[in-house]
């Protein structure tokens, strides 16, 4: 295969163990695995937090979820938006933890717990700021007492979610958490009070509570802010591909879509088989950079949907070599980080875009 994606589960293992090292004894780890876990593989990636301990495992949706547990984990799975009623009886049959925020969808898993005589699992989402799903704080109190009163619910969790923690100094952080230790504190038997996320983590211990939800860095990356200083993380996902065609061109000819590059003098192209299709995005188009040989190569003209062009001058390159688009070779590195910078977006979409077509490859 020419272009893949290789995952490091030791990596991830790692990451688990230094993202503990954070927490008190006694709280819990949720793996974030939505989103194909980052684009990194739910179910190996799951697999891979299992064995390191993770307590519950987190998904985006039904059909995240039901991928993980074909695949045979049994852990404990949260859905983390509410499901569409049509789905209640997957729900129950395999055994997954569902978010709640609207009494109608509620009621509906209530009733189909009672057809199947078993109870449900659920975890009640406050809105404390972020401003897109969940309970109003004002409304929170009544709401998770009525749906602890139906039939074959079992509440187990509470949770919010944070809009900023990457910033340690700004107190919008302070304030969601404030909001949501007053619904917590007039509601009992809730075994499980969870609403740090990634940054949160590493900013305000004091919303650890009893579970924290980290996918960001338990694949190696950091959320925004002076992180790097506080934990030791092994980024786990490299992208890389080959070289399959060399081609001398003059002073003055043009590369690709556009003609937006035109070489300034006769130097030799390389073609990368990786395009925006793939997750190598066109915002790359005579910005980024590849390594090939430990040395980096600029992107000449517009990235294509299948294949990228790479300006090597009149290095040493041929036919076969690795590129790496994201990852180190011989002491040269290109971080998610990094190709974020120049796509102007953020680390998350850059690992979750890699395409389905490009194979992951486990080591």
């Amino acid at each position: 295969m020419n272009t893949y994606a290789e995952i490091s589960l030791s990596a991830v293992k790692h990451n688990i163990g230094e993202i503990r090292k954070l927490l008190a004894p006694g709280v819990r780890y949720m793996a974030v695995v939505k989103a194909n876990a980052y684009g990194h593989g739910a179910v190996a990636i799951s697999r891979a937090a299992v064995e390191a301990g993770a307590d519950f495992l987190s998904v985006a949706n039904l059909k995240e979820a039901l991928e993980i547990r074909e695949a045979g984990v049994v852990s404990p799975i949260l859905i983390l938006t509410e499901s569409p009623t049509s789905v209640m009886d997957e729900i129950v049959q395999y055994d997954l933890r569902q978010t709640i925020y609207s009494f109608s969808e509620a009621r509906a898993l209530s009733e189909e717990a009672q057809k199947r005589n078993k109870s449900v699992r659920v975890h009640v989402k406050v809105d404390t700021g972020m401003g897109r799903v969940g309970v109003p704080p004002s409304e929170a109190v009544a709401f998770i007492k009525k749906v602890s009163s139906l039939p074959g619910i079992e509440l187990e969790g509470v949770f919010t979610h944070f809009a900023m923690a990457e910033d340690p100094q700004d107190n919008f952080t302070v304030d969601q958490f404030q909001k949501f230790k007053q619904v917590i504190s007039k509601v009992r038997n809730v075994p499980i009070k969870h609403s740090a996320n990634s940054a949160a983590v590493l900013y305000h211990a004091e919303t650890h509570l009893d579970m924290v939800r980290v996918g960001l860095m338990m694949y190696g990356l950091y959320p925004l802010g002076s992180s790097r200083s506080l934990i030791n993380l092994n980024p786990a996902l490299s992208f890389k591909s080959r070289v399959t065609y060399l081609k001398k061109i003059p002073a003055g000819a043009p590369v690709s879509y556009g003609c937006t590059y035109t070489a300034s003098s006769a130097t030799t192209i390389a073609t990368i088989p990786v395009g925006y299709a793939d997750g190598f995005s066109r915002r790359l188009s005579n910005r980024g950079q590849v390594i090939i040989r430990g040395k980096r190569y600029p992107v000449a003209g517009r990235v294509t949907m299948d294949l990228t062009m790479v300006n090597v001058g009149d290095a040493r390159v041929e036919v076969g070599d690795e590129v790496v688009l994201i990852g180190e070779q011989n002491g040269q590195a290109i971080s998610a980080d990094e190709m974020a910078g120049l796509e102007d977006t953020i680390s998350y979409e850059v690992v979750c875009g890699i395409g389905k077509r490009v194979p992951r490859i486990y080591k």
